[in-house]
């Protein structure tokens, strides 16, 4: 009898939930809730400084390196450019290697157009922002801001859910501790 009446108590006494879950549940939670805040400020970001590309600033540069790279990660149709150039701000040398924000991969003959018109050595205009130097690309294209705000979007239901995740048991603690 005394083990029936031990379990009894312990459910009672813990709210249905072991304390072990509660803090796993507040740990993931906090967790969930830190990546998706810290994805979601990055998105934002993003959005930021693609509305400010009006904003950068333009020095001359030189090419190091034109040519097109395979995804080592993707399918065998991936294709990057790979592009290295070197530019100065402020009398210091800057190397950059960004041809424009675009994400998504294309094919071959998509980036092999595109750099047609570049050659190592030659001599390109560069784009920088002004607040970071190192912050450079060479033609002022992006993707657009669709898939961008779907993933802030995105980042932000996770932050939601830890939050909810981690204020859940810390709402049962303190319910325990005010009785």
């Amino acid at each position: 009898m005394k083990p029936a009446s031990y379990r009894e108590e312990d459910q009672d006494a813990g709210g249905g939930m072991p304390q072990g879950v509660q803090i796993l549940a507040f740990l993931c939670g906090l967790l969930v809730a830190y990546l998706g805040f810290k994805s979601t400020w990055q998105d934002y970001s993003r959005i930021s400084k693609l509305h400010g590309l009006d904003r950068f600033a333009e020095a001359p540069g030189r090419f190091l390196r034109v040519k097109v790279r395979r995804d080592s990660t993707g399918s065998g149709q991936d294709y990057y450019p790979d592009v290295l150039y070197e530019y100065s701000v402020a009398g210091k040398s800057i190397w950059g290697w960004r041809l424009s924000y675009e994400e998504e991969p294309k094919p071959k003959a998509y980036w092999e157009g595109r750099l047609a018109g570049y050659s190592q050595g030659g001599s390109v205009a560069v784009y920088y922002d002004g607040a970071n130097p190192k912050d450079a690309i060479l033609e002022k294209k992006h993707d657009g801001l669709y898939r961008i705000w779907l993933k802030m979007l995105l980042g932000a239901g996770f932050l939601l859910v830890g939050m909810v995740l981690a204020v859940l048991p810390v709402g049962g603690w303190l319910k325990k501790l005010s009785l």
